[in-house]
């Protein structure tokens, strides 16, 4: 029987994995094509046109955000980016038990001969899955064009991957705090607006600590703090080795214990009826 919740899970989240890494490997090639449209000296011009406050907000130099680097990190914190593995994560979080319930399946699921923990587990996993292929298709169509696409500097891939496992790492930690709210609630659209809205406050707790210094502290409270794949990208290996591992761990252990809290919310809570 654990055989097929795996089969059911895989089942459930394929098709949304395969239409969002070719629209992030699509996306990460037009990215990389139209920053390879730019002078070189043109995108200098446009960041020293910026604002002061522009540089603690980004949280590396403007300069280095002026190389090619520079510029193809910017893949790993841009909207659509985030969009699409928001989409994953708050999309397969939410299914695992508020998504059942409200399909009315949860009744069946819960009969079955297995452990709760097991339908929390077998989601998890492969959203973790999931979430490293999408990590990867960001960086695979970046990849692509440094191959196809003329650029004015090298670019070297793989300085790339702190960004590529911080990108992986953040879509596994909203994933399971989603999951944890699905645990506890009924309906998916309502777990779905909780997840987005706390990912949406959590972004402006980590904006105003960033640019208001008195409120530097605000960052120990937004889950986005360790959110940082262009400043593991573009700052000095010696620097971002001990980041990436902080950062990183973090998230990922986030992820695991809100996976852990779902998991025994779920098992000690009823099963309601479907709307």
């Amino acid at each position: 029987m654990n055989r097929a919740l795996w089969h059911k899970a895989f089942r459930e989240g394929w098709l949304q994995l395969v239409a969002s890494s070719v629209l992030l490997i699509l996306f990460g090639w037009c990215f990389v094509w139209l920053t390879s449209q730019f002078k070189p000296g043109a995108m200098a011009m446009i960041l020293d046109l910026l604002p002061k406050f522009v540089e603690p907000l980004l949280g590396v130099p403007l300069g280095k955000l002026a190389s090619m680097a520079g510029r193809i990190s910017v893949l790993y914190v841009h909207v659509v980016t985030l969009l699409v593995c928001l989409g994953w994560s708050v999309g397969r979080g939410s299914d695992v038990v508020s998504g059942e319930i409200s399909r009315g399946t949860m009744d069946l699921l819960a009969t079955l001969p297995v452990r709760r923990w097991t339908i929390v587990l077998a989601s998890a996993v492969v959203t973790a899955l999931g979430a490293a292929v999408l990590a990867c298709s960001i960086w695979g169509g970046s990849c692509l064009a440094m191959r196809t696409v003329t650029l004015a500097e090298p670019v070297v891939p793989r300085q790339f991957l702190p960004g590529v496992l911080n990108l992986f790492s953040m879509t596994f930690c909203v994933a399971g705090l989603t999951a944890l709210v699905s645990s506890w609630d009924r309906s998916r659209w309502r777990t779905i607006l909780v997840a987005g809205g706390f990912f949406a406050a959590s972004s402006i707790v980590k904006m105003i600590a960033r640019l208001w210094e008195p409120g530097a502290w605000l960052r120990y409270l937004s889950c986005l703090t360790p959110f940082e794949p262009q400043k593991l990208i573009l700052l000095a290996p010696e620097v971002t080795r001990p980041l990436a591992w902080h950062y990183d761990a973090t998230l990922l252990g986030l992820g695991l214990a809100a996976y852990a809290g779902a998991a025994i919310v779920f098992s000690r809570r009823d099963i309601p009826a479907a709307y």
